[in-house]
């Protein structure tokens, strides 16, 4: 028996809570007899030896389910659990970008029950994990790619609330990362991917793994590298092409909003096909004229270019009998990218005096506008409606490092452990193109940019609401310089090197984020009872967080420049905090098939004051086939360090009328405003609670058969987030200023209002309404051994998502996400595992249900349905399949197929890239070949 095939010692398993993990389920060993088995500590509990069947659900993936997945990262593996799906709360890379509706770039999160990963508490050896220094918007979560795949044993997850255990915040449960550390000898491993579409998205990975036993001591190192190159929408047929491709392109229209507005509607002029104007298949006519469409998805990435390198350290020491010294050490750089489609500018203004005027154009505005020449227009701004010709694409620089040491032991049959644990996460990003400073874009285009910098006053700008007016008259000309117009014809390609220089810019952003925590707890029997000891575990933890997110300075909002980057938002938090906890738990035996769990937990910070969450959990055995388990508890989620420190975040949103009727002058059939708006910090902000309890049954009616079935129900109320629609309702109510256009100072909660439309909104961070969720759990485990032809297993796990309602506020009302868009009530994961000797196969099916799409009714109308059809998303079903072999010389060799019959995702009209990235992937057919020699 080789190294790869070895016995886990420890690896406990939920019976029944099984994960198909690409066709594998996560199902322990069998053990020698005689052979001794360390005591661990299982998630969902700090005492010691307890029963994995216990009162509490706990889903694990051990070691040879990751090496069977074909996984690359850490993500890859959650995502495959039908307890992280539905929603938009977990998230990968692949929804990662430059935008402030992007994930932050290069990075992944995890979400149990859909309810943000903010609420899901992640754990490395059930520790804390300082957060990601760039936030979700404004939600902090822990980037759980920063773990390297290669270093981790196992993965335990405790799919329902754990405040009274963990922490208060533990609202939907947790994902506990357990490391590898009793790794003896050397392990290379090599794997290399890519998909069979034709074009290139090979993923590589090459890691080691050493560890050496010494007398009174451990060792072990891991070294992880790892490299992904880019997807692109265009790469896929499904998404190469808009459903409705965008009317603003890089042949802009122009309307003077005068001469070519007259009474009967508007009349854009463009560059006609023809001498480098917009090519013919492009050019259109709309409502308000001529434009030039435009394909965002030619250019936006799906999943872009990642790349990082990892060492982990671990080194334990046996100081006496009782007393171990153990420390673990964790560092990774990464570097990654994030592309978006062009920002779009709007009622941009340039000079009409301008030399570079096409003649065609020039032609068309004087027949249009029924002037006598075109020196009519000269004296007022023409304004522009365009999309600049490059992508909005960052990179980011990240570093994160984690040190944990401590001591462990026991006396007197009771076990301790205290540890000192510091965490440190630092990113950098950086615009590599198509981000534009407004302010010198604006002078550019109406000639007040010299090309050595210099700025002259021929007209003076409005930033708050795009426009100019005519100044003083002098040109760089008449100061001997050259003016640097912005050329917006032909395609926009050809520009001066003044532009590069002046217009273009990196706006760089910087984060910092740490913890700094202690912690200690004992475990053992209390006292005996009838039926046993009660088994008891007390425990406390200090930790002091900060994060600091700091965006350019060319990139902060102002008053009178509230868009200082085209199409860009800027992020900003400071923030720091202590907090310190105590619980206490008890396991007690009521009879001899009859066990209780309590467990409180006091929480307390030093903003928010504190808060106890008990829980209460009930585990009871009918007889060896039927074991009956349930659990409440509360828990109390204090903002997070982005939501306390938030500074103003430049987002968008476009008005729906239907909704909210006054922010359209009372007409509920009419297209609302789009808004460059803000997201604005609330000092104000209370803790979010919520109330979990479940129940569920573990079943067992033969020896090669095991079933469990659990319910679960969630009430989260307080939420903490952003609700446009009843800010709006409520600003409109007098809750908040409605003023006129460009009245309302950044960060400063309310509307602007024109002639009757909500033209910006500076929506605040608010306490909003509650929702609940909750749904069935489903495992089955079939086993069939031959003398002939091999053991086989068959596993299914599935969620059904009974409800998920929100009320975000008494105005707008409950609202049911269960089965809407991305929200499917069905996730289905099954397999056929299948070993004889040294060879083993799987076979893997992953079905997501069908659910109701959300498309724009301008989509539905470029579909060619009516503005009100109900559209449905098709079911989704993948098949996976895997091979490997063993050889005696100590190395290995897997092939694995995911997507086996590159089976293409469903359309989503909701979705700019025709995907649903969160449920669906776009990849197609992807094949990994993996090598492995241990030494």
């Amino acid at each position: 028996m080789n190294k790869r095939t070895r016995l886990y010692q420890a690896i406990h398993v939920a019976i029944g809570c099984s994960l198909v993990c690409g066709g594998v389920v996560a199902q322990g060993a069998p053990r020698a007899d005689g052979e001794a088995v360390e005591e661990v500590v299982v998630t969902g509990t700090h005492i010691k030896g307890l029963d994995t069947e216990g009162a509490v659900q706990v889903v694990q993936i051990d070691r040879d389910d990751i090496e069977a997945s074909g996984a690359t990262s850490p993500i890859e593996i959650l995502q495959q659990l039908t307890q992280t799906g539905g929603g938009s709360g977990t998230f990968s890379t692949a929804t990662g970008g430059p935008l402030s509706s992007n994930t932050p770039v290069g990075a992944a999160g995890v979400s149990l029950r859909g309810l943000g990963a903010s609420s899901t508490l992640v754990l490395v050896n059930g520790r804390r994990v300082s957060v990601s220094s760039f936030a979700k918007g404004q939600e902090s979560f822990v980037d759980v790619n920063s773990i390297p795949l290669s270093a981790i044993e196992r993965v335990e997850v405790l799919p329902s609330g754990a405040a009274a255990t963990y922490g208060a915040d533990a609202v939907a449960g947790v994902v506990n990362f357990v490391l590898r550390d009793d790794f003896e000898g050397s392990e290379i491993t090599l794997s290399h991917g890519n998909s069979t579409a034709g074009s290139d998205e090979g993923k590589y990975n090459l890691n080691w793994v050493w560890g050496r036993k010494g007398e009174r001591s451990h060792t072990m190192l891991v070294a992880d590298f790892f490299t992904r190159n880019a997807l692109y929408d265009r790469d896929r047929d499904i998404s190469a092409n808009s459903v409705r491709p965008s009317q603003q392109g890089v042949y802009p229209s122009f309307n003077d909003l005068y001469f070519l507005d007259p009474p009967s509607g508007s009349r854009d002029q463009t560059q006609e096909p023809g001498a480098s104007g917009c090519p013919a298949d492009q050019f259109k006519v709309g409502r308000l004229g001529e434009y030039c469409e435009f394909n965002t998805n030619a250019v936006v990435a799906t999943q872009d270019e990642y790349e990082s390198g990892s060492l982990i350290g671990t080194f334990n020491y046996q100081l006496n009998d009782n007393v171990e010294w153990f420390n673990t050490a964790m560092a990774q750089m990464s570097r990654s990218r994030g592309t978006a489609s062009p920002a779009n500018f709007s009622r941009a203004p340039f000079d009409p005096e301008s030399p570079l005027w096409p003649e065609g154009l020039v032609t068309d505005m004087v027949v249009e506008g029924e002037v006598g020449d075109f020196s009519d227009y000269y004296g007022y701004p023409i304004l522009a409606w365009g999309k600049f010709p490059d992508p909005r694409a960052v990179e980011v620089e990240s570093q994160s490092a984690r040190l944990v040491t401590g001591l462990r032991g026991d006396i007197s049959d009771w076990d301790w452990e205290v540890a000192a644990n510091i965490g440190r996460s630092a990113s950098e990003q950086r615009g590599i193109s198509g981000l534009y400073n407004s302010e010198a874009f604006y002078n550019a285009s109406m000639g007040n940019l010299c090309t050595d910098g210099t700025l002259v006053d021929r007209w003076e700008l409005d930033l708050a609401r795009p426009g100019a007016s005519y100044g003083s008259g002098e040109t760089c000309e008449d100061l001997g310089k050259t003016t640097a117009w912005y050329n917006p014809f032909n395609g926009q390609g050809e520009q001066l090197d003044a532009i590069d220089q002046f217009v273009r810019t990196d706006a760089k952003r910087s984060g910092v984020s740490s913890l700094y925590a202690l912690d200690g707890n004992i475990s053992g029997s209390w006292f005996e009872l009838p039926a046993g000891a009660v088994q008891v575990a007390i425990g406390a933890e200090f930790r002091r967080e900060t994060v600091e997110d700091t965006p350019s300075g060319d990139a902060v909002s102002t008053t009178l420049n509230p868009e200082p980057i085209l199409g860009f938002s800027s992020t900003s938090a400071d923030a720091e905090r202590d907090q310190w906890a105590v619980y206490m738990e008890q396991m007690i035996p009521l009879a001899s098939n009859t066990e209780l769990q309590l467990a409180l937990r006091y929480d307390h910070y030093d903003s928010f004051g504190g808060d106890a969450n008990p829980k209460v959990a009930l585990r009871h055995a009918f007889n060896d086939a039927i074991i009956f388990r349930g659990n409440w508890s509360t828990s109390f989620r204090a903002p997070s360090l982005a939501q306390v420190g938030a500074g103003t975040l430049l987002s968008s949103y476009t008005v729906d009328c239907s909704v909210t009727p006054g922010a359209c002058d009372g007409l509920t059939d009419e297209s609302g405003e789009a808004l460059l708006s803000e997201e604005v910090s609330n000092d104000d902000l209370q803790p979010e609670t919520a109330t979990t309890w479940g129940a569920g049954f573990l079943l067992k009616p033969t020896t090669d058969t095991e079933l469990t079935i659990d319910y679960w129900n969630i009430e989260h109320e307080n939420l903490i987030g952003v609700e446009e629609d009843d800010f709006i309702l409520r600003a409109l109510a007098g809750d908040f200023p409605v003023v006129g256009e460009g009245e309302l100072r950044t960060g400063q909660p309310g509307l602007e209002i024109a002639n009757g439309f909500v033209v910006d909104a500076h929506f605040e961070l608010s306490n909003l309404g509650w929702q609940k969720t909750s749904g069935v759990d489903m495992a089955l485990t079939q086993y069939f051994d031959t003398d002939n032809w091999g053991s086989f297993r068959f596993v299914l796990d599935a969620t059904y998502l009974a409800e998920f309602e929100k009320l975000p506020s008494d105005a707008l009302g409950v609202v049911s996400e269960a089965g809407q868009y991305t929200y499917p009530r069905w996730l289905v994961n099954s397999a056929l595992r299948w070993r004889y000797e040294e060879w083993s196969a799987t076979m893997g099916a992953r079905y997501t249900h069908s659910y109701m799409d959300d498309p724009s009714p301008r989509v539905l109308e470029a579909v060619g349905l009516a503005d009100d059809a109900a559209v449905e998303v098709d079911a989704w079903t993948v098949f996976d399949l895997s091979v490997s072999r063993d050889f005696s010389n100590g190395s290995w060799l897997s092939l694995r197929v995911d997507n086996l019959l590159d089976e293409e995702p469903p359309l989503v009209l909701g979705t700019g890239a025709n995907v649903d990235h969160f449920n669906h992937s776009s990849m197609g057919r992807f094949v990994t070949l993996r090598y492995g020699h241990a030494f």
